[in-house]
């Protein structure tokens, strides 16, 4: 396959994930639904190495993919995914989580998306097996006492040190799983919104009928207590049809590495 056929195939399946991403997490909010362009395009890079994905990346990070968004004046200014094309992993999951985060900073342009929710949506874009692994993470965590409190895992605005991490990602998807449980996406989004302005309290009342962040936590934990099978992840729908996709040209540019 050509270069040319190869990044217009990749940026076919990219914009059928931006409109299913935009539909999961953005619905119809003004300005930001899955019909609108964006108005500057998402620039995805694909590295053939690691040495190339860790020059713009930064050392360190053995992922198969990462994000940058910036944000100005109240709306995203610019967007861009790298990727590493020779990860044993491949790079199918890391290009749906970190589309997540690209999709989902639209609604929080004004004040960043807590990273908690963050990360517990784009794990939601991983594969079951993937998630499979946080929440064992999670599991573990729970047994040994050392998961965070509601309060701390709230108030979490880098990450934690290495050693916290694996706890971080699954107990932020096992929330963000057990709160989609409780209703819709739209019911989340919505949440973590008021909780951002307002505070969890607010938000654990009014979107979810509770009394607090105590009784969230109280809640929260007795899910934990009793796991359920993780579900098929979003990468495996059913892709859109292609009559239903904007111009790629209008969403993503590629840059060769």
């Amino acid at each position: 396959m050509s270069e040319e056929r190869a990044a217009l195939d990749l940026a076919i399946s990219c914009e059928r994930l931006r409109l299913r991403l935009c539909q999961k997490w953005l619905g119809s909010t003004a300005g930001s639904s899955a019909t609108t362009p964006w108005p500057s395009k998402c620039y995805v890079v694909v590295h053939p190495t690691a040495q190339s994905y860790l020059r713009e990346v930064g050392a360190g990070q053995q992922t198969a993919g990462s994000s940058y968004i910036e944000l100005a004046g109240n709306s995203v200014y610019s967007r861009r995914i790298d990727l590493r094309a020779d990860h044993p992993a491949g790079y199918r999951d890391a290009l749906a989580h970190e589309m997540t985060h690209v999709v989902v900073a639209e609604r929080f342009a004004e004040r960043q998306i807590p990273r908690w929710a963050d990360e517990g949506v784009a794990v939601l874009a991983d594969s079951a097996s993937k998630q499979r692994a946080h929440l064992y993470d999670l599991q573990q965590a729970y047994r040994r006492g050392t998961t965070f409190r509601l309060v701390e895992l709230f108030a979490i605005q880098e990450y934690p040190p290495a050693e916290r991490q694996a706890t971080f990602y699954g107990q932020s998807v096992s929330l963000a799983k057990f709160l989609l449980e409780r209703g819709t996406s739209e019911q989340f989004m919505l949440f973590v919104e008021v909780a951002t302005n307002r505070g969890y309290d607010i938000a654990a009342r009014e979107v979810y009928q509770l009394e607090g962040l105590g009784q969230l936590e109280q809640q929260w934990r007795a899910h934990v207590a009793s796991p359920k099978p993780v579900a098929t992840a979003a990468t495996a729908d059913p892709l859109l049809s292609k009559r239903s996709l904007l111009s790629a040209e209008q969403q993503v540019a590629f840059v060769k590495p």
